[in-house]
């Protein structure tokens, strides 16, 4: 498959799109203060490893990754605050997508 703009953000997408729900679940669990947000981080962070994945299938070692990222998901995977680990998937999941289209631009658009 030859890669394109178009193909990468049909790749993508969908992933970026259960995270936009996930966090807007996550805004309203913290906010009522529930008992299960810790279940939608654990939701949050599988969506995250699996963007990573199809990366590393389009790109392969290539494939753009947020600074210190390792640590970062060290860190969600053993937070004790669902309020820390959310913000820093939101600053994860922020972060790839803008190096995703840097990346993006240097393919064509079909």
């Amino acid at each position: 498959m030859t890669l394109s703009r178009k193909s990468i953000d049909q790749a993508v997408l969908p992933f970026f799109n259960e995270w936009s729900s996930l966090a807007d679940e996550l805004k309203s669990c913290m906010g009522q203060r529930a008992a299960g947000c810790h279940e939608l981080i654990i939701q949050a962070w599988k969506v995250y490893e699996g963007l990573k994945e199809t990366l590393a299938s389009l790109f392969g070692s290539d494939a753009p990754t947020p600074l210190n990222e390792g640590e970062r998901l060290e860190f969600v995977k053993n937070s004790k605050s669902t309020h820390a680990a959310s913000r820093q998937l939101e600053q994860l999941f922020g972060e790839l997508k803008k190096k995703i289209a840097r990346t993006k631009v240097g393919y064509p658009a079909e």
